[in-house]
């Protein structure tokens, strides 16, 4: 990417490179979320000093106008972020306008960290995979690796006290796909289809888009509030009950029991995601839904996305018996690719003990970054402040003090000191919006001098709002 600068030689170039980046932003030639050259690469592209770029960046984040996100670089900030000039214009928050629906993403927020993935290990399979690749292709069979969904079954046994035969494992390529798969084996147009409330966008637009009539159960901090749970049948219950998302809750074990007894009475498939399951840091057994099963009513959804990263885009379903033929058949018409190599690799490392191995490594490392975010939450903005979801996965849900504004506001300040960060909506009774902080590169030495600077923001901000009111 080369910017559309033009520089004199004969006048100070910093201003020269500030004045003419913030007009570009300004004016939206730089649309929002562009990412920015690199500060090297500036440098290079127009034969300046680095030191130079660097300053002007600094400014360019002090003010607004650009944000940066680790391990992905610098970018244009969303409007919201460079209203008017400077920071010391916008002090003031604007008026929020009239509440609409929202959804919330968790593009920004609880990526893994690359530097935890076994690079090592994970060439040496694919290696060995590729020199099977021969013989591989010919005794697979289309449903999958069976070295693989024996693998799976075993992980399960192991880490879930899921008792589970391989043949009911499918493989899909994500958790999305296997979204898909079991819309196609439970929905009909209009069929009843209930979810979490607040609950993924990327669910519910699939439900939307399968012509469900959905219905959304609010969440708190026990999980789904299955007294809510409407009455008369329904085709399917999406559910997230390790960690949910996005607020990160665990749902309490009597409303386990009450969400089984309620499907059974619906006559309804209930869709267990459980990807964030690898990683769980309290120490708590919780059992998977479908382990307390006795009617074949739940499906369970698992992957790898949180414990070995998006590089590794395998993820699988669990179906109940009467199911199987149904799941892999949905699964051939939406997509009847196979990913040979990285099926073979993953069910080597975990036939092999290294998954275990691997997760055990994660788990103490997530651990430590998760616990050092929230001490340094509650040191800087109160000991009695509203923490969920902290005990799994790779992000937290944080419920700000409501004076520092709307929750997308307080997002949007704390990406810019270097933190993960998104608005979710509340769910229904809680005592406010949620801000969604990922943890998982996060290292902890950076937790507390950054949350610090988020609170020193926010309180300057307040500060400045209350003088303005005067």
């Amino acid at each position: 990417m080369r910017l559309p600068l033009s520089l004199a030689r004969d006048q100070p170039l910093q201003r020269q490179l500030y004045d003419q980046l913030r007009d570009l932003i300004a004016s939206a030639r730089l649309a929002p979320g562009s990412r920015m050259p690199s500060t090297r690469m500036l440098a290079e592209q127009y034969a300046i000093s680095r030191i130079t770029v660097v300053l002007t960046y600094e400014r360019l984040i002090a003010e607004g106008y650009l944000e940066t996100m680790p391990a992905k670089g610098t970018f244009v900030s969303r409007p919201s972020l460079h209203q008017g000039t400077g920071l010391a214009e916008r002090q003031t928050p604007l008026a929020p306008p009239a509440r609409q629906p929202r959804a919330w993403t968790e593009a920004g927020v609880g990526h893994a960290d690359p530097s935890l993935f076994p690079a090592v290990r994970w060439r040496t399979l694919i290696r060995g995979a590729l020199d099977r690749i021969g013989r591989q292709l010919g005794a697979e069979l289309p449903d999958g690796s069976p070295a693989l969904r024996t693998g799976i079954a075993a992980w399960l046994s192991t880490s879930r006290g899921l008792a589970i035969a391989p043949d009911q494992v499918v493989i899909v390529n994500g958790r999305q796909q296997a979204l898909h798969v079991a819309l196609q084996v439970a929905l009909r147009p209009g069929a009843r289809a209930v979810v979490e409330d607040p609950c993924d966008p990327l669910t519910a637009g699939a439900l939307t888009r399968a012509a469900a009539d959905v219905v959304r159960v609010p969440v708190d901090a026990s999980g789904l509030r299955t007294e809510r749970l409407p009455e008369g049948p329904a085709a399917l219950l999406y559910v997230t009950p390790v960690h949910q998302r996005p607020l990160g809750v665990a749902l309490a074990e009597e409303r386990r029991a009450a969400l089984l007894q309620w499907a059974g009475r619906a006559d309804a498939l209930v869709l267990e995601e459980d990807c964030d399951g690898d990683l769980r840091y309290d120490n708590v057994h919780t059992p998977p839904l479908m382990s307390l099963d006795r009617q074949e009513s739940v499906c369970l959804i698992g992957g790898f996305g949180a414990s070995l990263g998006p590089w590794v885009t395998l993820a699988y379903m669990v179906m109940p018996h009467r199911l199987i033929s149904q799941a892999l058949a949905a699964r051939a018409l939406i997509d009847d690719s196979r990913h040979w190599l990285e099926e073979t690799a993953l069910a080597e490392l975990l036939n092999g003990g290294g998954y275990a191995r691997h997760v055990h490594r994660l788990d103490k490392a997530y651990a430590s970054r998760s616990a050092a975010l929230v001490d340094a939450l509650r040191q800087h903005f109160g000991a009695a402040s509203l923490i969920w979801g902290g005990h799994a996965g790779l992000h937290l849900a944080w419920f700000p003090p409501s004076d520092f504004g709307p929750s997308a506001d307080v997002a949007g300040v704390a990406r810019r000191c270097g933190l993960e960060a998104a608005a979710s909506p509340s769910e229904r009774g809680a005592p406010g919006e949620a801000v969604l902080i990922g943890f998982g590169s996060l290292q902890e030495r950076q937790a507390e001098p950054r949350v610090a600077e988020l609170a020193g923001m926010l309180l300057a901000t307040h500060q400045a709002a209350i003088a303005a009111a005067k």
